[in-house]
C-alpha cells in the first residue's frame, strides 16, 4: 500500500477516535483529512494561508467544508465563529518560517478546557535522516540562486518581510525537522498537557520496520496529541 495512504488512514483514524465536536485542520493542502473527516459524518472545517488560497477555494467549495483564508502563525485566532475543540497540523509544522509556538499559543487560547492539539510531522531523527547524514548527504532540498515565479512560497513571503529576493529556505522545502521531545516541551511550555505523543512508522521496507522495532525514535513519523 501507498506510504502516504498509510499515513493519511491512521491520521484519520487518530483523529475520528477524539470523537471532537468541531474539527479544524490547519494548512490542510489537497483536504485529505477534513473530506474524510466529512464524509464519517465529523463536523469540520479548515484554515488556509493566502498564498494557497485558489486552492482551498476549489475543493472546499465543491465538497461543501467551511473554511477561513487567513495567516494562522500571524492572525489572531479571534477569527473563528466556530467553537473548535480539536485543531490538527497535520504534516505542516516543518515549513514553517515563523516560531510555532506563535500558534500553539493561538491555539491554545482557543480551545475549551479539555480540548485536543493534534500534531504529526516528520521525525528529525528517523532512520532515512540518520542514513543521509550518515553519508553526507543533505535532509532538506536545493538552496537555488534565482526564485521560481510559479511558488506561491516564495512570492507570499517576498511580500510579507518586504524585500525583493527569495530566502534560502522558501522552495517549499522543510525549514526545521523536529524531535518528539523537543515538541513536547514547545507544547508543554505553552500550558498545553501531552495526552499522547508517539514515533510512528508508516513504512512497510523490512529495514524502515526492523529499525523501528529496534529503536522507536528512528521511525519516520512524531504524532502528538496535546490537551488543554
Amino acid at each position: 500500500m501507498d506510504v502516504e495512504k498509510i499515513r493519511l488512514d491512521n491520521t484519520f483514524n487518530d483523529l475520528k477516535e477524539l470523537n471532537a465536536k468541531c474539527y479544524c485542520d490547519l494548512g490542510p493542502g489537497y483536504g485529505e483529512i477534513p473530506i474524510a473527516l466529512k464524509n464519517a459524518g465529523k463536523n469540520v472545517i479548515f484554515v488556509e494561508s493566502e498564498w494557497n488560497e485558489y486552492l482551498a477555494k476549489e475543493w472546499g467549495t465543491k465538497e461543501d467544508i467551511k473554511y477561513y483564508i487567513k495567516d494562522f502563525l500571524l492572525d489572531d485566532f479571534g477569527f473563528f465563529e466556530e467553537e473548535v475543540d480539536c485543531f490538527s497540523l497535520v504534516h505542516c509544522i516543518a515549513h514553517f518560517h515563523l516560531p510555532p509556538q506563535l500558534l500553539f499559543e493561538q491555539v491554545y487560547k482557543k480551545l475549551p478546557k479539555g480540548g485536543y492539539f493534534y500534531i504529526s510531522t516528520v521525525n528529525g531523527s528517523s532512520l532515512s535522516r540518520v542514513m543521509k547524514l550518515f553519508r553526507g548527504q543533505p535532509i532538506t532540498g536545493l538552496v537555488t540562486k534565482e526564485a521560481d515565479p510559479n511558488n506561491f512560497t516564495n512570492v507570499y513571503l517576498s511580500r510579507m518581510l518586504g524585500i525583493d529576493r527569495h530566502m534560502t529556505v522558501s522552495d517549499w522545502m522543510h525549514v526545521k525537522e523536529y524531535t518528539k521531545p523537543e515538541l513536547e516541551q514547545m507544547l508543554i511550555a505553552e500550558n498545553f498537557k501531552i495526552h499522547k505523543s508517539i514515533w510512528r512508522n508508516n513504512f512497510t521496507h523490512w529495514k524502515q520496520r526492523l529499525a523501528s522495532a529496534y529503536r522507536k525514535s528512528l521511525s519516520e513519523e512524531i504524532v502528538i496529541i496535546a490537551q488543554k
